[in-house]
């Protein structure tokens, strides 16, 4: 039987425009909000503000790349860019921004460990995908 966190722990912020929640795995982990809980609270502070002017934002608006960017194209995942921190996350129907995780910047290229991370964020991406199509995301 599936794990299912209280929606009031998935939900970062439900905006005008955008919801953000954090992707929780199988077993109900949230990689990205335990990264975040370990930052320091100015850290934490322009997450939330990024969060909110992101979920603020008019569809269609274009957002300064020094704030957020694609990072993967094919699959679609994009890096919210606050301070030395980058937070994976993807777009969904419904209007939501889903958060899967997170790391520190180390240099201005991805390294290879980066490029890691990046790959955990489409692993994440598909598996957010194939348990929301079952039907097994989020308790029904």
């Amino acid at each position: 039987m599936a794990k299912y966190p209280d929606y009031d722990d998935v939900l970062i912020h439900p905006g005008r425009h955008l919801t953000a929640e954090w992707y929780y795995t199988i077993e109900s982990k949230m990689p990205a909000l335990e990264y975040y809980e370990a930052l320091a609270k100015v850290d934490q502070d322009r997450f939330d503000d990024m969060i909110r002017y992101l979920c603020e934002t008019k569809p269609g608006s274009l957002l300064p790349k020094t704030l957020f960017r694609i990072e993967d194209r094919a699959n679609k995942i994009y890096a919210l860019k606050p301070r030395d921190e980058r937070f994976f996350n993807f777009m969904t129907a419904g209007a939501k921004v889903i958060i899967t995780n997170a790391y520190h910047k180390h240099s201005q290229q991805m390294t290879k460990a980066d490029l890691e991370h990046l790959k955990v964020a489409v692993r994440y991406r598909h598996d957010y995908l194939k348990r929301i199509q079952e039907g097994t995301y989020y308790e029904n």
